[in-house]
């Protein structure tokens, strides 16, 4: 049977979320201030946007707690629908958000990699035991 998680759990990814997404909102309000614009610069914009948004997923995961594969599958899946408001904005097209899917799931990657070995991943709840011990 599988195990659902906790109300505390859905809190932490929210969270996380949240902070993700916002650390990447706040990266890019300061590009901009600085004049550094995707039409401005091909190359570096990108990059830093990228290492931003690493950055932000890192911070999440360690608001979060953990950095178990469910817990990266549900940020990055997180982050992507928020990003649905870039679609309803008109700031982006429905295939232009589909395809962000990519640098999203690079993205969550890159922060998983930044974030390093400092936190082990949740333990395997396949026992009743285990499951009385939360």
């Amino acid at each position: 049977m599988p195990v659902r998680p906790s109300s505390g759990q859905w809190k932490a990814l929210l969270c996380g979320v949240v902070w993700a997404y916002g650390i990447s909102f706040v990266a890019g309000l300061v590009f901009y201030a600085i004049g550094l614009t995707p039409d401005a610069d091909q190359v570096l914009y990108p990059l830093l946007a990228f290492l931003a948004g690493a950055l932000g997923v890192a911070v999440a995961l360690r608001l979060m707690g953990t950095v178990g594969l469910a817990q990266l599958v549900a940020l990055g899946v997180g982050l992507w629908f928020l990003n649905l408001i870039g679609v309803f904005v008109g700031a982006q097209t429905l295939t232009e958000w589909f395809a962000s899917s990519v640098f999203i799931a690079a993205t969550v990657g890159m922060g998983r990699v930044l974030l390093g070995n400092s936190l082990p991943p949740l333990p395997a709840a396949d026992s009743a035991a285990n499951m009385q011990n939360r």
